[in-house]
């Protein structure tokens, strides 16, 4: 059976690819970029979370989403693989 997915999960799902890809190739030229910019991922999603009025798990999937992408660690299976690289 094909999984239907919506246009808002495959918009989120492709720019968190394409932000994974974005910091893994600027972290080849600078090896702190991705640790600070995972850092400063982290900031942000606890300012959504916790200081933003109304509904923010779209946008809190989206951080999650980049986060494993780069790091292959989810919250439900563990750690896994990056998208690409390592």
């Amino acid at each position: 059976m094909t999984e239907k997915l919506t246009e808002l999960h495959r918009a989120k799902r492709g720019a968190a690819a394409l932000t994974a890809c974005v910091v893994q190739t600027l972290n080849e030229s600078d090896p702190t970029f991705q640790a600070r910019f995972l850092e400063r991922l982290g900031l942000v999603y606890g300012e959504f979370r916790d200081n933003t009025d109304g509904d923010v798990i779209q946008e809190l999937e989206l951080f999650q989403w980049t986060r494993e992408y780069l790091t292959g660690w989810n919250m439900i299976t563990g750690q896994g693989k990056p998208l690409v690289g390592e």
